[in-house]
């Protein structure tokens, strides 16, 4: 237990930047001598000093007791009103941010739904989103009888820099059936429900989302990110894939020179990540499950792309009466 405990504060210290022996040396009130002695020969950390660094730097001492190949060692962060979307969106925010700092960074995206970087350059849209999230999902008691309208529920300013985050990174994402239609649904249980609290609501919530769809055509057919707008402003390199077989559940993957991490984002429940080797290779292994069962739609996947992003999305639309 001991020795995996030094290991695990050597990986956790130098993925911070930090000198190990410094900074236990701080946290313990000894010397840099002392520490250098406690990290050479970890048995005579005293059970105190343990359970200071296991705090500081969240390492679970349980996990280490019966240590095996298939360990985990994790966070859990339920979406509530202790945790909210705005702290997710800052957590989204930083790991963002240490991807574009550390060279050779990727994300793999297997969207359950339509990757959320993209919700903050369409502002009804992401709205709209927001309002589902909370009303429908967190019930939030402020929203439960209320009528959606953009007014209510704006997502922060702060975070529209991660749509540009994300367009600097190359990405692929794996996208099935459910990741284009479910926002459809959603949007067509409302109109049918009397939700939106007007016509224009409605019809700015569609625009939006019918623009955010042709965008990621533009994208793939180049295999290059692009901003919707300013669409010379291009990014990293772009994969899309279409699978028809398999569902995938929101499981991101930012992968950079010093760490991967692997996301679980569930509408139902929250966010797992964690940087365990098996966890993040089970979830690489998922999303390249995923993309062998599946087609390129990027660059060479002209017919396959259009047939999914406008054949079979306009056709959804016209079954639904959008």
């Amino acid at each position: 237990m001991i020795e995996s405990f030094t290991q695990l504060l050597h990986q956790k210290t130098k993925r911070k930047g930090m000198k190990t022996a410094a900074i236990v040396a701080d946290l313990l009130h000894i010397s840099e001598d002392a520490a250098y002695r406690r990290i050479r020969n970890p048995e005579s950390l005293r059970a105190v000093e343990l359970v200071i660094l296991a705090k500081e730097f969240n390492i679970d001492l349980n996990t280490l007791i019966n240590l095996g190949n298939n360990w985990f060692q994790g966070e859990f962060k339920q979406i509530n009103q202790q945790f909210t979307l705005d702290n997710l969106f800052t957590d989204i925010n930083s790991m963002l941010q240490k991807c574009i700092e550390r060279p050779h960074s990727y994300i793999a995206y297997g969207a359950k739904e339509i990757p959320l970087f993209y919700y903050f350059w369409f502002p009804a849209l992401a709205a709209f989103k927001n309002f589902v999230w909370q009303r429908d999902f967190l019930n939030h008691p402020e929203l439960k009888n209320q009528s959606f309208q953009a007014s209510l529920c704006p997502v922060n300013p702060k975070f529209q820099s991660i749509a540009s985050q994300y367009l600097q990174l190359p990405s692929e994402e794996i996208w099935s059936y459910e990741t284009l239609f479910s926002t459809l649904y959603q949007i067509k249980y409302y109109q049918e429900s009397g939700l939106f609290k007007n016509q224009n609501e409605f019809q700015a919530v569609m625009d939006d989302y019918d623009m955010l769809i042709e965008h990621i055509h533009e994208q793939a057919s180049i295999g290059k990110k692009m901003h919707p707008i300013q669409s010379y402003l291009q990014g990293g390199d772009y994969k899309l894939y279409f699978t028809p077989l398999v569902t995938n559940d929101n499981t991101i993957l930012f992968k950079t020179t010093r760490e991967n991490v692997a996301w679980v984002v569930s509408q139902m429940c929250g966010v797992m990540q964690s940087d365990c080797a098996h966890w993040v290779d089970a979830s690489q292994n998922w999303l390249e499950t995923c993309k062998q069962n599946g087609t390129l739609l990027s660059i060479s996947g002209n017919g396959p792309r259009n047939k999914f992003l406008r054949q079979e999305y306009h056709a959804k639309k016209r079954l639904l009466g959008l």
